[in-house]
């Protein structure tokens, strides 16, 4: 799959439809419903990936972050990191990429996927330390150079649990690195999200000594401020009363969040749908140099999502009011810490918290997963969902948390092709504020159920195409509130029906398949293009044997 924007298969759709009637009351943009997660072992199964799938979808939550790089090895597949999981075939032990089966079962259970990325904490005990040695030629790319290294010890370390060590996220080399591998997850089917974590340096490693900031004097960072101030923080800028002092944090700050820009333009690169967010501190100290202010401002960073573990209600609203104050209008997630009830509010306290908010912020990531085994936690929360103290979408014309089938046929219900008068309670379908219920309506809302089942950008190209077809022969679990992802019709199973809907989504093509003109896609049609290779069917920009790939599993899918 070529890793550029040529993947998209459909360009922007209509960004909007008239003014929204009853702006006031439904939200504009997608519910996020998030819970953290640490891969299980297995994908099926006891204590499984998917029997904490099973309990996130109870609790109605709608995306999941997986622990996808952390130690500094890969959930996914080995290439610019070596992976985590490997399983026996034929015999032999070989890479495994968990990663890519991971989204397709958590879409079974319309849950969304995220990879989690501690992107400086690259090693712990000898598990990543290859990212700090000089690899063979063909092997990850490591360099001890990327060490963060302490003023005080000169040597490297982490947030003070042993073992850890953490990488200068300032260093070109190993910016390099991530935004290679950012760009190596967008290109995953199936993929809403990517996310930064430990975007930082470490925490003090001695609070009772005279260096607030001890991060990061090796030897790179060392030249590279030289170079720039003339002067060697070692031995100018150690102490808040040095010389240099002021001039080496704020610069250590804007390599940091360089590292968050040049992280997006990989995603970028490859797909700008993909949804950017930061795990961060709401309150930025010294010694991290997270400013993730200033990569909000410059924009890029797309979701902030502080973690807000206080101990109290009132400390959670107000933390949460110091991000928003600071967010430059990017969108803010909450991150509870719900695994234990020491020294931390309930869930219910904390949701409440998060509407005790200005602006109020109705959009949560519990930290997490395993807290949703609990069939009271699950109904604690999925009651949360339903009420109506919480914020609807428009296209949910059931409230029950989601857009997908069902929601299509209340409308069709009400609009099939013949204008019928808005008022009284047609007034929700009525997106554009006219006096009837007609095809401009109608086309809105299929925009808005393009955006909750492919993503906000409104924009659907190959990689959401091969998630879609990935998915087929992948029933809906009954039992669940919500529906597979990729079950558009809502008849409990993922195949080329679907595929018919995604024709009638705004702007939703299919794949350029009836090579010959017939009016169907068949052998014949593959007989054609292997004769005569000139029709771009996958729609990737290029035409090549791709192409004739993709006809061949279209044909195979048909059968």
């Amino acid at each position: 799959m070529s890793t550029t924007r040529s993947l998209v298969l459909c360009c922007a759709l209509i960004a909007t439809c008239g003014t929204v009637a009853d702006a006031q009351t439904y939200r504009t943009n997608r519910g996020v419903r998030g819970a953290y997660l640490r891969p299980p072992t297995t994908l099926t199964g006891p204590s499984s990936l998917e029997t904490q799938l099973q309990g996130l979808a109870k609790a109605r939550v709608t995306d999941l972050f997986l622990e996808t790089l952390y130690w500094g090895v890969t959930t996914g597949k080995k290439g610019v990191f070596n992976n985590r999981f490997t399983r026996t075939a034929n015999g032999q032990t070989v890479p495994y990429d968990y990663f890519a089966d991971a989204i397709t079962l958590a879409a079974k259970y319309n849950i969304r996927m995220h990879a989690w990325c501690e992107t400086a904490y690259l090693q712990f005990g000898s598990t990543g330390a290859y990212n700090f040695t000089i690899n063979a030629p063909g092997e990850s790319q490591g360099d001890p150079a990327w060490t963060a290294i302490n003023i005080s010890t000169g040597a490297g370390g982490g947030d003070g649990t042993a073992g850890q060590v953490f990488g200068n996220l300032a260093h070109p080399g190993l910016q390099a690195k991530i935004r290679a591998y950012f760009a190596e997850l967008a290109a995953y089917p199936g993929l809403w999200g990517i996310q930064t974590d430990y975007h930082r340096f470490a925490l003090d490693n001695n609070t009772g000594d005279s260096y607030p900031s001890p991060w990061s004097y090796d030897a790179w960072t060392r030249s590279a401020f030289q170079a720039a101030f003339g002067s060697d923080p070692q031995l100018t800028a150690r102490f808040p009363g040095d010389a240099q002092y002021n001039n080496f944090l704020t610069w250590r700050k804007a390599q940091i969040t360089q590292a968050a820009n040049q992280m997006k333009q990989g995603i970028d690169g490859v797909s700008p749908a993909i949804e950017f967010s930061i795990s961060m501190f709401p309150v930025p100290e010294v010694a991290k140099c997270q400013d993730w202010q200033s990569m909000a401002s410059n924009g890029y960073i797309e979701w902030l999502m502080p973690q807000v573990y206080g101990s109290t209600a009132s400390n959670i609203s107000s933390n949460l009011n110091t991000v928003s104050s600071s967010a430059s209008g990017k969108r803010v997630i909450a991150t509870l810490y719900v695994d234990s009830t020491v020294n931390h509010p309930t869930i219910d306290v904390q949701l409440t918290a998060t509407l005790n908010t200005n602006p109020v912020i109705r959009d949560w990531c519990f930290f997490s997963s395993p807290s949703f085994q609990s069939v009271p936690n699950q109904t604690l929360v999925s009651d949360h969902v339903l009420s109506t103290a919480y914020r609807k979408q428009r296209g949910d014309f059931n409230d029950d948390g989601y857009i997908d089938a069902r929601d299509w046929t209340l409308f069709r219900a009400v609009y099939n092709g013949t204008a019928v008068s808005s008022g009284g309670a047609n007034a929700r379908y009525n997106y554009v504020a006219g006096g009837s219920i007609d095809e401009t309506d109608w086309t809105a809302f299929k925009l808005e159920f393009l955006k909750a089942r492919f993503g906000e950008e409104g924009i659907m190209d190959f990689r959401d195409l091969a998630a879609l077809i990935g998915s087929f022969g992948v029933a809906t679990p009954s039992g669940y509130p919500g529906q597979n992802l990729y079950d558009l019709n809502g008849d409990g199973i993922v195949n080329y029906v679907d595929l018919s809907i995604v024709a009638q989504l705004p702007g939703g093509l299919l794949p350029d398949s009836d090579v010959n003109a017939s009016g169907r896609t068949d052998i014949e049609d593959l007989y054609s293009l292997n004769q005569n290779l000139n029709r771009d069917v996958n729609r990737d920009g290029v035409i090549n044997s791709g192409d004739i790939a993709t006809l061949e599993t279209l044909l195979k899918i048909q059968q």
